[in-house]
């Protein structure tokens, strides 16, 4: 978890600096995103640490989420630039489409629902029940 963050903050940094030396590889923006997800990933898995250690969905339904956000990034980055009049996806140009729903849509939808969903079982303290059960 601290891994995580260190690695996400020492990504960020890095791209900052190669930015401020000059560089134009493609990496930088790539290692900005990773860095920029990495970080988030770490805050979410600091969040859901309960008595010593993660609790188990709410873990795995983290690391899938920022997996698909960091790939969501990636895979942007990587794409040629949209042309006029090129494909749309949802009505939108194709790598904004594909930003929003990594980036925006699927971690707003999902980590809610992992949370109430994981919330009884794995969130709650032990003997403490929830007011509807």
């Amino acid at each position: 978890m601290i891994a995580l963050l260190v690695a996400g903050l020492l990504g960020i940094v890095g791209a900052y600096v190669g930015v401020l030396v000059g560089l134009t590889s493609p990496l930088v923006p790539i290692l900005m995103a990773l860095g920029t997800t990495a970080v988030l990933a770490g805050i979410a898995q600091l969040a859901i640490v309960r008595a010593g250690g993660a609790t188990r969905t709410l873990a795995r339904t983290v690391r899938w989420v920022f997996s698909a956000m960091a790939a969501g990034f990636v895979g942007v980055l990587l794409m040629p630039a949209p042309i006029a009049g090129g494909p749309l996806l949802l009505g939108l140009p194709r790598l904004t489409a594909i930003l929003l729903l990594s980036v925006g849509a699927l971690p707003l939808v999902v980590l809610p629902i992992a949370y109430a969903r994981a919330f009884d079982a794995e969130v709650m303290p032990r003997g403490v029940r929830s007011p509807d059960a």
